[in-house]
């Protein structure tokens, strides 16, 4: 039918210009994009998958931001921790060869005087923007914190390394003359030893307090069933109210590990001999200042000699620093798998991210000659359409 009014072949070329001008915006904008996938109504599912990977990529960054930074808090650590481990041999040679007589113990002492401050000195100088893992809380130059914990993954886990964490069973301590029980040695330096005997039955509100004669130290054993009773007789000086828990199934060499252990985190040093007696080196304790309530018979404290307690302090310290290195080297190992797995995660994440959302555009080249050539036919056929009703015309001449 002729029509003036409706131009069926021309609204047909116009809805297809139009469905090809729809088709080459789309191709431009992953073309001008790089995207397939730019927003929400290209294709919603494959964006809000994109963009929750998206923002567990920006949470990694942040992620492999913290752990760089306890990375490098480890680092100065252990790097500090070798510097003392050598001063340790050095002041084991000179605590050795000042047994030897006719040598002169006041030059000896001012040697072992001088090495431990060299200790102090490296232990307090490993800080790292505020954070100090091996010096005595509150003695680190600039420190503000004696622990570091850093964000492991995007779920918000965390990595934390500290200077009094357990490691393997064994104490972690600061690795200052503090922590590694040195303060107050001197080539003749006293200590004690603890023995227990079969008859001895350790209990609640039992106590152990060592002394120098100026300071003391009290550790009251606890079996957690009822608060530990007030000290008796508190010393006017300073003071470490220390609670020791043990079990009724405990037995003497696992309380004396206790001790041990209670005993080193407090800055002594704590070793089992070859007979069972606990050796207690450090901070200038002595028989005569220290004293032991323990119930049942046969708990005693005992003279060791001076030679045998300045040699034993100081290899006490070398066993409690490898302990500490041991620790910090572990942390370090952990923390340094995670930054490797957190970047290998963002660069799959990214890789996934890309194979959802990037544009083929080699294939969008292609499409967009396509789609132009369509678009010239299609405002061909319009103009032709749009010729048509002249020829009407023809019939009112």
């Amino acid at each position: 039918m002729f029509s003036v009014n409706t131009n069926l072949g021309a609204m047909a070329a116009l809805q297809s210009l139009n469905n090809t001008q729809q088709a080459l915006q789309s191709t431009q904008n992953q073309i001008s994009t790089g995207k397939s996938v730019s927003q929400a109504s290209d294709n919603p599912a494959v964006y809000s998958i994109a963009q929750t990977m998206q923002a567990d990529v920006s949470g990694l960054t942040a992620v492999q931001s913290s752990l760089n930074f306890g990375s490098s808090v480890l680092g100065v650590a252990s790097s500090a921790q070798s510097q003392i481990s050598t001063v340790l041999q050095s002041l084991l040679n000179t605590v050795t060869a000042g047994q030897q007589t006719g040598m002169d113990p006041a030059t000896i002492n001012n040697s072992i005087t001088q090495m431990l401050a060299n200790i102090n000195q490296f232990a307090q100088s490993a800080t790292f923007n505020g954070v100090n893992l091996i010096a005595t809380t509150g003695t680190g130059v600039g420190a503000t914190n004696s622990s570091v914990s850093v964000v492991s993954n995007v779920a918000g886990s965390t990595i934390t390394a500290s200077n009094n964490d357990p490691n393997n069973g064994a104490t972690v301590t600061a690795s200052d003359t503090t922590g590694l029980g040195l303060n107050g040695l001197t080539v003749s330096a006293a200590a004690v030893g603890l023995t227990f005997t079969n008859a001895t039955a350790p209990a609640a509100n039992d106590t152990i307090t060592l002394g120098n004669g100026t300071t003391s130290w009290t550790f009251m054993l606890s079996d957690g069933s009822t608060a530990p009773a007030a000290f008796a007789n508190p010393s006017s000086s300073t003071q470490i109210n220390s609670f020791i828990n043990i079990s009724a199934t405990d037995s003497n060499g696992a309380v004396m590990a206790k001790i041990a252990t209670a005993l080193q985190s407090q800055g002594f040093g704590a070793t089992l001999d070859n007979t069972g007696q606990l050796v207690i080196t450090g901070n200038g304790v002595s028989t005569g200042s220290s004293s032991v309530s323990i119930s049942g018979t046969g708990a005693a404290l005992n003279a060791v000699s001076g030679s045998t307690a300045a040699i034993d302090t100081v290899q006490a310290a070398i066993q409690q620093l490898n302990v500490n290195s041991s620790y910090i080297g572990s942390k370090s190992n952990q923390i340094t798998g995670m930054v490797s797995f957190a970047s290998s995660l963002s660069n799959a994440l990214t890789a996934g991210i890309g194979a959802l959302t990037d544009a083929n555009m080699a294939a969008e080249s292609a499409q967009l000659q396509s789609l132009q050539t369509k678009q010239s036919l299609a405002i061909q056929s319009l103009s032709i359409a749009n010729q048509q009703p002249q020829s009407i015309m023809q019939l009112f001449r």
